[in-house]
């Protein structure tokens, strides 16, 4: 049901390597349209019967349309609908491409190197063999980087994933906070809600509840700056009164 939906609200029936970005479409859906040179750099096709493999459209030769490498010069030269099937040059497991055009003389030099495989045609996942899944697919499109100190102190096993996002905000100093939201023109005014007479700022906040809460609250604030885990600036200003 979800696929005939794609098939019929995203796709429109066109193949998902000809569909175009429009303004029409969604937030999600042109991210995952942007993500196809990505996606098809780890795809290896096998043709078995050539029924489900699009000629022109899809990257089954070296990972490449053949529309976009020679054109639609080629489509006409060959005399060959743009939606039709590989299998349309296909003949008792042989390759019968016509020949009346420099450009399909070079593709049928292509398509000798590729084998037939038996049954259906197979998309695989950088090697054959392999199979898509979005753990691997997040590990191609994610840049990694290092380990950051204070990793631990906001996500660690059991944790309260919207606490944790919002010390992930803290150490990043990315929080809307009202001093902030001046500087972009959308407030007036960036006093403490809490009338303790304060400029509502991060470094504002977090020493209002550490006076709130003298325990539990100071042990966690004095954790995060005394200990160095980031190039916090009020890590020196308020290590005086943690203590």
């Amino acid at each position: 049901m979800r696929v005939c939906w794609c098939n019929t609200v995203l796709l429109k029936d066109k193949s998902f390597w000809a569909v175009k970005i429009t303004t029409a479409s969604s937030w999600s859906w042109r991210n995952v349209l942007r993500l196809r040179e990505c996606l098809v750099n780890n795809l290896v096709y096998s043709i078995g019967d050539g029924r489900a493999t699009s000629l022109w459209l899809d990257p089954w030769i070296n990972r490449v349309a053949l529309i976009s490498r020679y054109g639609v010069r080629v489509v006409n030269d060959a005399e060959i609908s743009i939606n039709a099937k590989v299998l349309v040059v296909i003949a008792n497991r042989q390759w019968t491409w016509p020949r009346n055009a420099l450009n399909l003389w070079e593709i049928a030099t292509l398509a000798r190197q590729i084998s037939f495989e038996q049954g259906p045609d197979v998309i695989h996942w950088v090697s054959k063999g392999k199979t898509f899944s979005c753990k691997a697919m997040s590990r191609e499109v994610r840049h990694t980087l290092s380990k950051v100190a204070w990793a631990d102190i906001v996500w660690f096993p059991n944790c309260i994933p919207k606490h944790s996002f919002c010390l992930w905000l803290t150490f990043h100093n990315a929080h809307r906070t009202t001093n902030k939201l001046r500087t972009y023109g959308v407030m007036a005014a960036n006093q403490c809600m809490f009338r303790c007479s304060g400029l509502k700022s991060i470094d504002h906040l977090l020493l209002f509840f550490v006076s709130l809460q003298r325990g539990y609250g100071t042990t966690v604030f004095a954790k995060v700056v005394s200990e160095g885990y980031a190039n916090l600036g009020w890590r020196k200003q308020y290590r005086s009164q943690i203590s």
